[in-house]
């Protein structure tokens, strides 16, 4: 390749990427958009006055710097993410992350079902749709000064928490991914799939644990006996040495600069490492969202694909409000603070153009859909600073007109968070945490079911070929058994699941009886939960063989039954439960029976 094609290139890609950024700065919008415009001026009429050679050369450069940019933008992400201080104020950002990102993701996976895509594509838009960029979001309501500071730094904690949740899904789903881009060849088959899972979970648990016990102790003797420069050199080369490694392990790059970021983040000279490599990060961000916008033809955006744009702005947008506002709710802050908050969130962020990249080159996604995401991402960011400025006069308003009925229901539900959140307040401290920790449980034991689901997707096709292959039989019948599997797998987190309510409630009764006795209440406000109690204590195992039915009734598999079936395989099941609670009940009748003739033949002895 010739220097002047190079130096071309990179004169371009820079000065109009300046030019851009500068326009869009004016009118008080973050230069990132103007870094995908340039991409898109770039390569709509740049690219029509130059020769075949010259655009074949350049499209090079930019996917060689677009691979750096990713990996120096996800390590600087990492970098960014502080766990001595999530540790110590984290807890309600890792709350509202935990609340919204699978939300988000079921919506998205709802909305991409009913818009006819297949159930991988479906996951891909809800992990598309899960985060916010940390940069605009900062950016708007800084510039805008509506909200205090520590507002504005628990809503970039939560944006530092959605990355960490993205990351996550984009790791589980490279799997999913990888077995679509192998479809074209027959797919993978269950040996390779678990290869596969086995490779990018031992990356993952070697990268946490090992990683960050010597990763920072490595760059603390650095600094302590080194230079700062050589120290920056060796943090770079850590980044894309980690994203060689995450390639190799059939993760994205991107997954292991970000893991090499949060492991040079736990070191000392962390800021300093930030500072130094923020103008090489800056200018690399540039090229890989140039390359972002290089890929976009307006025509098609405004033409084709325009009503999927909006379509995918409206759900990222309800979505987003919908579930951080709930989580808010849930982490018994005021209602207009959870709104306000909400809509300071509804930026899609760098995530988005990264997780729809890989699906793209994945061939997951069509050049249709990925130029959609790119179009509802660049709509989300032009409009946040609109949305921000009116989200108080939009809940005030909102609040005068509600009717007065709806309004006195809405204060009524208040109370009564506000009233279990009192209860629980009432208990030891001991007993808080541990509901704490149940409630913790619970969301594994929620997002177990999922991943048992997703799984036994991908697996009962292959698993019961090769069962029909080795040991014969009928191929449905197989699938039967495969699929009774499942039902068996999905019981365990239910049952744990359906154990931490009944703690939780159990918690919250105590805290309501020690309440109503340091105020000398006459009623009983405990008897409802204990009601609840006596409900969930009858009803367990009815009550897990009916979600396990349900979850396994609605997801998608591939056997192929008449619904009588199932309805069938309800009765029995049902009918199992009704058989061992008559049971346990008749032996709890006898346990009384004998407890009370043994109490009379005590008490007619001591007569006698």
């Amino acid at each position: 390749m010739e220097e002047a094609v190079i130096l071309t290139a990179l004169a371009i890609f820079m000065l109009l990427a300046a030019v851009c950024s500068i326009v869009f700065n004016k009118l008080n919008l973050p230069p990132l958009i103007g870094y995908i415009v340039a991409g898109i001026v770039m390569v709509n009429i740049l690219y029509l006055y130059q020769d075949t050679a010259t655009r074949e050369a350049e499209e090079e450069i930019i996917e060689i710097l677009k691979a750096m940019g990713l990996v120096m933008l996800m390590f600087c992400i990492g970098l960014e993410i502080n766990i001595k201080k999530i540790k110590k104020q984290g807890s309600f950002a890792i709350l509202v992350a935990v609340i919204q990102l699978p939300l988000m993701v079921l919506g998205g996976f709802i909305a991409g079902t009913l818009m006819g895509y297949d159930m991988t594509q479906s996951i891909v838009l809800g992990a598309i749709i899960s985060g916010s960029s940390t940069a605009v979001v900062m950016a708007v309501l800084k510039s805008q000064n509506r909200l205090d500071k520590e507002h504005i730094e628990m809503l970039v904690l939560i944006t530092i928490m959605e990355d960490i949740g993205q990351v996550i899904i984009l790791s589980m789903i490279t799997p999913l991914m990888a077995n679509y881009a192998a479809g074209a060849m027959g797919g993978m088959d269950i040996n390779e799939i678990i290869v596969l899972i086995v490779k990018i979970l031992a990356f993952m648990i070697v990268s946490i644990l090992v990683g960050l016990r010597i990763i920072p102790r490595v760059i603390n003797w650095i600094s302590d006996n080194v230079s700062d420069e050589i120290l920056t050199v060796t943090s770079v080369g850590l980044a894309f040495g980690m994203a060689l490694l995450a390639t190799y392990a059939g993760l994205s790059m991107a997954i292991g600069a970000f893991l090499m970021g949060m492991m040079v983040a736990s070191s000392r000279k962390a800021k300093e490492i930030n500072h130094k490599i923020e103008p090489m990060r800056d200018l690399f961000m540039a090229i890989f969202f140039i390359s972002i916008g290089a890929e976009i033809y307006p025509a098609s955006m405004l033409l084709d694909n325009v009503t999927t744009i909006v379509i995918f702005f409206l759900l990222f947008f309800c979505m987003k409000t919908a579930t951080v506002f709930l989580a808010y709710w849930v982490g018994n802050e005021s209602c207009r603070n959870g709104f306000l908050s909400a809509t300071g969130l509804c930026a899609m962020g760098e995530f988005a153009f990264i997780i729809a990249a890989e699906a793209f080159d994945s061939n997951v996604v069509n050049e249709s859909f990925y130029t959609s995401v790119i179009g509802a991402a660049l709509l989300s960011m032009i409009c946040l600073p609109i949305v921000c400025r009116y989200a108080d006069r939009v809940w005030d308003k909102s609040v005068e007109k509600c009717p007065r009925r709806v309004y006195a229901a809405c204060c009524t539900v208040n109370e009564v968070r506000t009233r279990a959140y009192e209860q629980v307040s009432a208990t030891s401290k001991k007993s808080q945490k541990a509901v704490f920790r149940s409630m913790t449980h619970a969301y594994i034991n929620v997002f177990s079911i999922a991943a048992i689901e997703i799984a036994f997707y991908f697996i009962l096709p292959p698993l019961s070929e090769w069962l029909a292959n080795s040991f014969g039989g009928d191929l449905q019948l197989w699938q039967l058994l495969v699929l009774g599997l499942n039902f068996l797998f999905l019981t365990i987190p239910t049952y744990y699941m359906i154990n931490n309510v009944k703690f939780l409630d159990e918690m919250i009764i105590s805290g309501a009886k020690r309440i109503a006795n340091r105020e000398g209440a006459d009623s009983n406000p405990a008897r409802t939960y204990e009601r609840f109690l006596n409900f969930l204590e009858i009803n367990t195992y009815l009550l897990i063989v009916a979600i396990d039915f349900v979850i396994i009734l609605i997801m998608p598999n591939a056997v192929d039954l008449p619904i009588w079936f199932y309805i069938v395989v309800l009765a029995m099941a049902i009918a199992a439960v009704v058989a061992m609670y008559l049971k346990k009940r008749r032996a709890t009748r006898l346990e009384m029976e004998a407890l009370v003739s043994g109490e009379e033949t005590a008490e007619s002895e001591e007569k006698e």
